[in-house]
C-alpha cells in the first residue's frame, strides 16, 4: 500500500514537471514560428503560348504533374515568348516557358531562370536555286524574319546583325510563320527564319520540300555562333531522323538553337522549384531527336540568372525531405527547420534542467519538515516549561510525515533520515527534566 502511495505521490511530481516542460516547449515553438516563411502557395500560374503549340502542350504535363502534389497549375495561353515575360514582369505570372534570346536586359530584376528544358532549332529555309554560304550573302534579298515581338524575330535579327544585314540592307519582313512558309515555297522570299521544334507541322511541310522548292541551309558557322550568344547551342540534324523511311533530311545538317527554360518571378516560393525541377526531368528528362536522354533540365543556355534553390538542385539533388516525404510535407518540413537551431539552443537546456526540478520537488516534501522540526527546537530552548506541548507538536508531525510523505523508492533515504531526525528530538525533549 505504502509502495503504492509512493509511485502515485511520484507520477504526479512527474506530471507536474512534464505539464511545465511542455508549456515552455509550447512556448517556444509559438514564439520560433513568428520567424517561419509562409507556406508555399497550392495555386500557380502559368504562361505558356498559343493554342496547339509546344509550350501549350508541356504546360498541361505540368499541370498534371504538380497535381499528384496537390498544386494546381492554371495555364494562360499567350502569344508567346515574350508576352510570357510581360506576364511575369507585372506579377499576372508565376512561372512561364521562355525562349532564349528573347529576356530583356532587366529580367533579373523580376525574374529568374529555373532551367533550360529542351532546344528549339533555329531553321533557315532558302528558296530553291539559291546557293549561299554565309548569311552575309542575304544582303539585298527579301527575308522573313518572324512576326513582330516573336521570338523567332528576335534571334534572326541577332544573327544577320553579326553578318552585318539589317533593314537598311535587305528586306526583313514580318510575316506570320505560316504565311513566312508559304512564301518561302513559292519563291516570293530568298529566305525565311523560324524557331520551333522537330515535331512542328510547319517544319513537316517545309522538309517535304527540302531539295526541291526550298533548302534547309546548313550553318559551318555554328561555333562561333554559340560563342558568341550563350543562349544558342550547336545541335546536329541527323540524317533520315525525321523521316527513316523517306530519309529526310538526307544528310546531316548543322544547326543552332536556342532551350527553351523555365522562368519565375524572382519572389517564387523556393519549396516549389525542385517541384518544377523534378517535372522538367519528368517531361523533358526522356532526350529528342536532337538531343541524347538526361541533357535536360539543365543550368545551362538560360537567358536568365538562375535561381539559388535551382543552383541547389542541381549542385546536389533534391534535399532529403523531397526525396522521402510527399511535397505537401516536405514543404512544410523545410519550412519548420529555421526553427530547429533555435529551438535546440532552448530545449537543450530546459530538458536538462527538468531531471533536477523533479528532484527538487521531491526533495522538498520531505525538507520542508525540517524547518518546522528547526522551530520546534527553537521554541522549547525558549520556553522549556511546554515541554509537554513540544512533545505533542512532534508526534504530530512524526504522523503527518508517515501519512503524508510519499517518495519514490529511491528517495527513501532522506524519508528516513527525517523520520529518525523527529525521533531524536522527541526523545531529546521528553528527556529533559520538567521545569518547575
Amino acid at each position: 500500500m505504502t509502495s503504492a502511495k509512493q509511485d502515485s505521490g511520484s507520477g504526479r511530481e512527474a506530471v507536474k514537471v512534464g505539464v511545465l516542460t511542455m508549456v515552455a516547449v509550447i512556448v517556444i515553438i509559438v514564439l520560433a514560428y513568428q520567424f517561419v516563411g509562409p507556406p508555399p502557395p497550392k495555386q500557380l500560374l502559368m504562361a505558356t503560348g498559343t493554342a496547339g503549340g509546344a509550350y501549350q502542350e508541356f504546360g498541361e504535363r505540368y499541370a498534371e504533374i504538380l497535381q499528384r502534389s496537390e498544386v494546381e497549375l492554371e495555364l494562360l495561353q499567350t502569344a508567346g515568348a515574350l508576352q510570357n515575360i510581360e506576364e511575369l514582369r507585372a506579377g499576372r505570372a508565376d512561372i512561364a516557358l521562355v525562349q532564349g534570346g528573347t529576356s530583356p536586359d532587366d529580367v533579373g530584376d523580376f525574374a529568374k531562370g529555373l532551367a533550360s528544358v529542351y532546344y528549339e532549332p533555329l531553321w533557315i529555309f532558302l528558296r530553291a536555286g539559291l546557293e549561299l554560304t554565309q548569311l552575309s550573302e542575304l544582303r539585298g534579298a527579301r527575308v522573313e524574319v518572324g512576326a513582330e515581338g516573336s521570338g523567332t524575330r528576335a534571334v534572326a535579327l541577332d544573327m544577320l546583325a553579326l553578318n552585318g544585314i539589317d533593314a537598311d540592307s535587305a528586306s526583313l519582313l514580318g510575316s506570320s510563320a505560316s504565311d513566312a512558309a508559304e512564301a518561302v515555297l513559292a519563291g516570293e522570299v530568298e529566305a525565311a527564319f523560324f524557331v520551333t521544334g522537330t515535331q512542328s507541322q510547319l517544319v513537316g511541310r517545309l522538309m517535304s520540300e527540302e531539295g526541291v522548292s526550298v533548302r534547309l541551309f546548313d550553318i559551318e558557322r555554328h561555333l562561333a555562333y554559340e560563342r558568341t550568344y550563350s543562349y544558342l547551342a550547336h545541335v546536329v540534324l541527323a540524317e533520315g531522323v525525321l523521316d527513316f523511311e523517306r530519309n529526310i533530311p538526307n544528310r546531316e545538317i548543322d544547326m543552332v538553337a536556342p532551350a527553351a527554360f523555365l522562368l519565375a518571378r524572382a519572389d517564387l516560393h523556393q519549396a516549389l522549384t525542385p517541384l518544377f525541377l523534378s517535372a522538367a526531368e519528368e517531361v523533358h528528362g526522356d532526350g529528342s531527336t536532337l538531343v541524347a536522354p538526361h541533357v535536360f533540365p539543365s543550368p545551362k543556355k538560360l537567358d536568365a540568372p538562375l535561381a539559388a534553390a535551382a543552383d541547389e538542385y542541381f549542385r546536389n539533388g533534391p534535399s532529403f525531405l523531397y526525396r522521402v516525404f510527399p511535397f505537401p510535407v516536405a514543404a512544410t518540413l523545410d519550412r519548420l527547420k529555421i526553427m530547429l537551431l533555435p529551438l535546440l539552443t532552448l530545449l537543450i537546456p530546459l530538458f536538462r534542467v527538468a531531471p533536477p526540478l523533479l528532484r527538487w520537488r521531491i526533495r522538498r516534501k520531505v525538507f520542508k519538515w525540517y524547518k518546522i522540526l528547526e522551530r520546534i527546537e527553537r521554541e522549547f530552548e525558549l520556553d522549556p516549561t511546554e515541554k509537554a506541548d513540544r512533545i505533542h507538536e512532534l508526534v504530530e508531525v512524526e504522523r503527518e510525515v508517515i501519512n503524508t510523505v510519499d517518495v519514490p523508492a529511491s528517495y527513501m533515504e532522506e524519508l528516513h533520515n527525517l523520520r529518525m531526525h523527529v525521533a531524536r528530538v522527541r526523545e531529546r525533549i521528553a528527556g529533559q527534566p520538567n521545569q518547575v
